[in-house]
């Protein structure tokens, strides 16, 4: 065996000489290449080929070591948990190791060797020609059966481009370099939603914008494979084809006139702007695929997914380049700053009753700063505009937890048309706690008082919409919603008062006056007729 021989490189990174025996098994044969905070070498162990990573952090500051060092740690132990042709296999014993080389610990890994070449050498070598169509389907269907496997386990890759895709002899496809994998917890999600840190990982051409924000989620792994079959599909880099100026999005389709509708369809709706404007799981794509290889529509194979669904117009999207290009360059110092101007953007369409206009521009609000309360009550709102009750709900109770008055009012509100009166009142006393404005204290009021009138309490219900029409006694909410309170309390006057100041278009508005005044109708034709 030879003896331990180190090499340094102009870079003054450490390599290990061809013939170094590593934790006394692994016989070093060749340097492979360099990349990812890491060295890949060509090992043999017990007349066996394999691939070694070892961890380089020469070149990284200290203080990133540990979070460098429990990227490999994370590769290893999915790899040791997965079980699938297309993701490497690692060895059961000393798959992951560190080795004392010197003053230096070597955090290793061992993994089979894949033959072949990654898809990025294998356009070089074809001289960037494209590939066929049905040749697309069938690595694309390879792929998504192998995030499958690895999303199943609750993991997502993060980093998948054609460097990271290799095509063995008989066509077969491993995908590679699981260093940048992320597994899916409670805590992942808590750091998400809190704005914690979460480690950022970039490959340009293929990273969408969530994953730069350090927000990635599992969709991320399909605008990034989306990305790549384009890549193949025309032999142009996403970064050299044209994009469209509104968008972003790339113009691809006339460098592959040979490709399907339905397939440039799936491939388009994989690269959307948003996570949820993409397949949602690995199924979907799945089942996409199978219609396409059946010559089949997607409509006729499947059912629409449900709440995703892409702008209808290109118009809902303006702006959205200068949005993109400001965030990503200069951020995170503008995004807050286009944050506001998105959300203001909407306010105004969604005052000129544009609301669907209106909920693009909330999205790329929140696209830009998540934590932004207005904007979360805004989408709130235009959801339930549409009747997208549970959207509604979900940023309503955002909006909330980030101490919105008026998110809590409407909440409520809901609750009270729910007949879930006793569960409402809540949400308004702690609404009237963290209103500042008069507005938001009025409408905390009127459907507190409406909260109060569905379940009988005539005196509380009077008491706090009197309150609102202290705050505001030109709107006319609080007025109508009075009258059957004092009618219920016997003052006959007082009700044909308000109802005086309760105009028709308010009234149909209310569905508790309605019934109200309906019923006082019925009641006075019977009266009549009794005295007829």
């Amino acid at each position: 065996m030879s003896s331990t021989t180190l090499v340094i490189s102009k870079g003054g990174i450490t390599m290990l000489s061809p013939g170094t025996i590593i934790n006394h098994r692994y016989q070093i044969l060749n340097h492979i290449a360099s990349g990812g905070f890491g060295d890949i070498y060509e090992i043999q162990a017990k007349n066996t080929t394999k691939i070694l990573k070892i961890l380089n952090l020469q070149p990284v500051r200290r203080q990133y070591h540990p979070k460098i060092i429990s990227l490999l740690q994370r590769e290893a132990q999915l790899l040791s948990q997965l079980n699938h042709p297309g993701i490497p296999k690692i060895p059961a014993e000393d798959g992951y190791f560190t080795w004392q080389q010197e003053q230096q610990t070597l955090h290793c890994l061992v993994m089979a060797k894949i033959p072949g070449k990654n898809l990025a050498q294998w356009l070089h070598d074809n001289q960037h020609q494209p590939i066929s169509g049905d040749l697309a389907i069938d690595w694309l269907k390879q792929i998504t059966e192998i995030l499958h496997e690895i999303h199943r386990h609750h993991y997502f890759h993060r980093d998948i481009k054609p460097e990271n895709i290799m095509v063995q002899p008989d066509g077969k496809l491993v995908l590679i370099d699981f260093g940048a994998v992320r597994e899916i917890t409670n805590t992942y999600i808590g750091k998400l939603s809190e704005r914690q840190e979460v480690t950022i990982l970039i490959s340009q051409d293929y990273t969408p914008l969530e994953q730069i924000k350090g927000q990635s989620v599992p969709q991320s792994d399909f605008f990034a494979l989306g990305r790549t079959m384009v890549h193949l599909l025309t032999g142009i880099s996403p970064s050299q084809l044209p994009k469209d100026d509104a968008t972003d999005e790339l113009l691809w389709r006339e460098q592959a006139p040979n490709v399907s509708p339905a397939l440039a369809d799936l491939l388009d709706d994989m690269m959307g702007l948003f996570p949820r404007e993409r397949p949602q799981s690995t199924t979907i794509i799945l089942q996409r695929l199978a219609a396409i290889d059946n010559k089949l529509s997607w409509a006729e194979s499947a059912p629409p997914q449900r709440d995703i669904k892409k702008p209808q117009s290109m118009r809902r999207r303006m702006a959205m380049a200068a949005c993109l290009f400001l965030g990503v360059i200069s951020w995170p110092f503008a995004a807050p700053k286009i944050a506001v101007a998105c959300n203001k953007r909407g306010v105004e369409l969604h005052k000129d009753n544009r609301v669907n206009q209106a909920e693009f521009y909330y999205q790329c609000a929140l696209l830009f700063k998540s934590d932004y309360a207005k904007a979360h009550y805004n989408l709130g709102y235009a959801y339930e505009q549409q009747q997208k009750r549970e959207l509604a709900d979900i940023h309503y109770k955002i909006a909330m937890e980030y101490g919105n008055a008026a998110a809590h009012s409407n909440f409520g509100r809901l609750l009270v048309l729910d007949k879930n009166c006793q569960a409402a009142l809540p949400f308004f006393f702690k609404g009237l706690e963290l209103a500042t404005k008069n507005s938001v204290k009025y409408a905390l009021l009127a459907n507190m008082g409406r909260a109060q009138m569905c379940q009988q309490l005539y005196q509380e219900a009077r008491y706090s919409l009197e309150k609102a029409i202290a705050l505001a006694g030109d709107r006319p909410e609080a007025h109508c919603l009075l009258a059957p309170v004092l009618e219920a309390l016997g003052d006959r006057s007082g009700t044909l008062n308000k109802l005086d100041k309760c105009p028709g278009e308010v009234r149909r508005k209310l569905p508790e006056l309605d019934r109200w005044l309906i019923a006082q109708t019925r009641d006075r034709l019977l009266q009549e007729q009794k005295h007829r």
